[in-house]
């Protein structure tokens, strides 16, 4: 388990990348980076988010979301519509990284959190199957 200084560093480069216009505090029940911020400041905190945290889920993705992080965010991993969860595998030194992005229901709020994960995760394409699949694996293999 992280402290809450290794949190904050090592969420530093990411939360310094979203901009300073937007407060961050250390949320103790969740041991995260906590912000949050007006609906307007969320296209560019969220375009921002996604040039560092390559994968991203929704609510109609959310069953595809590779099972480390499921462990490891329990009923945070359920999300609701509008909510994402962007994350970036572990590298090199730096652990992974995952972004819980909540709209507020009235839609004038979001809250952001920033966790840092015990353990990497793989995000592998799930298996296709049918023809199209069949078809494919014939030229891979051939």
């Amino acid at each position: 388990m992280y402290s809450p200084e290794q949190i904050e560093n090592l969420t530093a480069e990411l939360r310094h990348s979203l901009g300073d216009n937007i407060p961050w505090k250390y949320e103790e029940k969740l041991a995260v980076m906590l912000s949050e911020f007006a609906q307007n400041k969320s296209d560019v905190v969220l375009e921002k988010l996604r040039n560092t945290l390559t994968d991203e889920w929704h609510s109609k993705t959310a069953k595809k979301l590779p099972k480390s992080i499921k462990e490891q965010l329990g009923d945070l991993a359920k999300l609701s519509k509008n909510q994402r969860i962007l994350a970036v595998p572990a590298k090199d030194s730096s652990p992974a990284l995952v972004a819980l992005w909540w709209p507020w229901d009235h839609g004038g709020t979001y809250s952001l959190r920033i966790k840092v994960l015990e353990n990497s995760y793989e995000n592998t394409p799930e298996q296709s199957s049918g023809i199209f699949s069949w078809l494919k694996n014939l030229f891979v293999s051939a």
